[in-house]
């Protein structure tokens, strides 16, 4: 058989359904996930972060983290419970901070709800939590 016969020859059709290829699962929307995003508070320097623990035997073990972030003359303070696999690297004067929140109730992980990060390279903040406000 020619080169030129190998290559005339059909390719083989191979059907591998549906396949999940790693990509990310749509996030399900979440009515506190919604109203956040509806403050729209973009870039924000930090102007305090606070990390609390709950020690046993008063309660359960936990961690939770009270973000300050200055927009103009006011303050608005983000406020997460239930803090698990805290990631926080490079917080200094002047860091700039835009948290994302997502919704990860579909992932139905034990106490967890929201996972959240910082959108900006100045400053790591990471996280999932079980709960949140904001107080703006």
């Amino acid at each position: 058989m020619s080169v030129m016969a190998i290559f005339r020859q059909p390719l083989p059709i191979y059907d591998f359904g549906s396949v999940d290829c790693g990509a990310p699962k749509p996030m399900s929307t979440d009515a506190k996930v919604e109203k956040y995003e509806a403050l729209r508070l973009g870039y924000l320097p930090v102007a305090a972060l606070t990390i609390r623990h709950t020690i046993p035997p008063t309660s359960h073990a936990g961690q939770s983290l009270t973000l300050e972030l200055l927009k103009a003359e006011q303050t608005v303070l983000l406020r997460f419970r239930g803090l698990q696999q805290l990631r926080l690297a490079d917080l200094g004067p002047g860091s700039l901070c835009l948290p994302t929140i997502l919704s990860v109730a579909q992932d139905q992980w034990e106490g967890i709800r929201y996972r959240v990060f910082n959108g900006e390279q100045d400053l790591t903040l990471s996280f999932y939590c079980a709960d949140f406000e904001v107080s703006a």
